[in-house]
């Protein structure tokens, strides 16, 4: 459901942008009283910095002090934001064992294993509990939140219809040879002449009356298709250029005559079926829209939640008056 997602992204956030409060003698913010430290701060800081050059990020450049200031404001700004709203989740009183393990189950299952949860816990050092009374407090401030009319749904279908159609689509089955010379880390590696070579002779034998799929399956290098036969559906635009203008070339039931040559190596396609373009009905789209607008207006209130929190509540933030 939509707004069990926003929920756990929510949460995900709360959880990456704060830190205990430490021991640092320097206090850059303090919430209704709560200190934030500069260590606390600081901790905050590397752990995202690290996070985002690991996403090709550069905080090298002539421009890293000023992004470095930037990422510790905001920074700053959001760890406000977190313990302001962990101080009213606090309110609600403390949750039984049953119940943290009810709120955190989703964020559980967003890790491959128990370590891993714990090791995330432990990175934020934030505990379970307080995570799940976060949770508890977005239930509680959205729970008389009223489902969208159906006039509504049916307008949002209307103003986007594009979402809800699936474009034509082109059925094929392939057969792969990589070209790899050691460098590309492909699970087999040809020279050109080589795999251009083991595509004729695939060619060869479909002109013998082989069955494409049957040679897919014992030949083909494409290890996510070649199980079924070398089946993939795509459509234009979903796949490299030269693959896609030579199976949209083709009639249903044709294979290609020469081996089609792609930054992967060479293919032979056969084009299976053309599949219609097609738009979904209302009725099978009518609860995917009435999750995302209850999502998004539940989104929207504990937003204005938060918004009043921060009116009624002192915070000093320290790097704002330097």
């Amino acid at each position: 459901m939509k707004y069990k997602i926003i929920v756990l992204l929510t949460a995900l956030l709360v959880l990456t942008a704060i830190a205990a409060a430490g021991c640092g003698k320097e206090v850059v913010a303090t919430v209704n009283g709560e200190k934030i430290t500069r260590e606390d701060l600081t901790k905050q800081v590397d752990e995202l910095k690290k996070s985002y050059e690991q996403q090709g990020i550069d905080f090298s450049g002539d421009n890293a002090q000023n992004m470095l200031q930037s990422l510790e404001k905001d920074t700053l700004d959001q760890m406000i934001d977190t313990k302001l709203l962990l101080q009213e989740a606090k309110k609600k009183g403390k949750l039984t064992k049953d119940q943290v393990q009810e709120r955190v189950k989703p964020l559980k299952e967003q890790f491959p294993s128990e370590e891993e949860y714990q090791k995330f816990l432990t990175q934020v050092n934030l505990k379970e509990e307080d995570v799940a009374c976060i949770l508890f407090l977005q239930e509680e401030v959205t729970k008389d939140v009223a489902p969208a009319s159906d006039e509504e749904l049916k307008k949002f279908y209307d103003d986007y219809k594009e979402q809800f159609s699936e474009p034509e689509q082109y059925q094929v089955r392939h057969i792969l040879f990589f070209i790899d010379d050691g460098t590309k880390g492909y699970p087999a590696q040809h020279t050109d002449e080589e795999a251009r070579k083991l595509a004729e002779d695939v060619i060869t034998q479909l002109d013998q009356g082989k069955d494409f799929a049957e040679l897919a399956s014992q030949k083909s290098e494409d290890s996510t298709t070649k199980s079924n036969g070398g089946l993939y559906t795509f459509a234009k635009g979903e796949t490299v250029q030269e693959f896609s203008d030579a199976a949209t070339a083709l009639n249903e039931g044709e294979y290609t005559t020469e081996p089609v040559k792609t930054d992967y190596g060479y293919h032979v396609i056969k084009l299976e079926k053309i599949i219609p373009a097609s738009q979904k009905p209302f009725d099978e789209v009518k609860q995917q829209i009435a999750d995302h607008l209850s999502g998004q207006a539940k989104q929207d209130k504990f937003d204005q939640f938060i918004k009043e929190a921060k009116e009624k509540a002192t915070i000093v933030n320290n790097l704002k008056q330097q």
